[in-house]
């Protein structure tokens, strides 16, 4: 059994998109759309990081799909 700290990114984004009511016909299109979302904000978190900062390149558990998403 999987905790939710361990879960994969697109288990997490699957999730997410079950959780707003995405329906068994639109949940592909859901997920793709959280998916987009998130690679986006990953790649603003890149762009916009300091030095200092490390960002979420690869997110590891569901927090940080939150926070992407």
């Amino acid at each position: 059994m999987i905790n939710a700290l361990g879960t994969n990114p697109s288990a997490m984004v699957t999730r997410i998109a079950q959780n707003q009511g995405a329906s068994l016909a639109t949940q592909l299109a859901k997920v793709a759309q959280l998916r987009m979302e998130m690679l986006l904000n990953q790649a603003e978190n890149q762009a916009q990081a300091s030095v200092h900062e490390v960002p979420l390149v690869t997110p590891i558990n569901g927090a940080e799909v939150e926070k992407l998403v």
